[in-house]
């Protein structure tokens, strides 16, 4: 019987640190990180980024697709991670947005992506 109350507790509080997970987004994207905003079209990738820090990911290659749909839970550095509910995608940005030939561009996930369009919200 103790066994099974000790069971309920680690239950309780893996549920518990889910729902403060879960709860721990942006709720708009930083001031300094406003050159991410926008959707931004790569060989593979399209991400939108919105500036209510909902981010909308789709990639393809070689008949894989990948859709990624949540809120951005935070900024480390350049990168960003994106996830409800414990169940998070780490965005690796080794260029972060610059302006180029007219373009704005970033580099994700060692691919190169450019800016086609600025977006208040998704």
């Amino acid at each position: 019987m103790k066994l099974l109350k000790k069971i309920k507790h680690v239950y309780l509080l893996l549920i518990l640190a889910i729902f403060i997970t879960a709860c721990n987004e942006l709720d708009a994207i930083p001031p300094e990180k406003s050159n991410y905003i926008g959707t931004w079209q790569g060989e593979y990738m399209v991400i939108s980024i919105a500036k209510d820090a909902r981010v909308n990911y789709n990639y393809k290659k070689d008949g894989v697709t990948t859709t990624i749909k949540g809120p951005i839970q935070e900024f480390m550095g350049d990168d960003f991670k994106v996830g409800v509910l414990g169940l998070n995608s780490l965005f690796k940005v080794s260029t972060p947005p610059y302006f180029e030939d007219g373009q704005w561009k970033m580099v994700i996930d060692d691919q190169l992506v450019i800016k086609t369009s600025d977006l208040k919200s998704l």
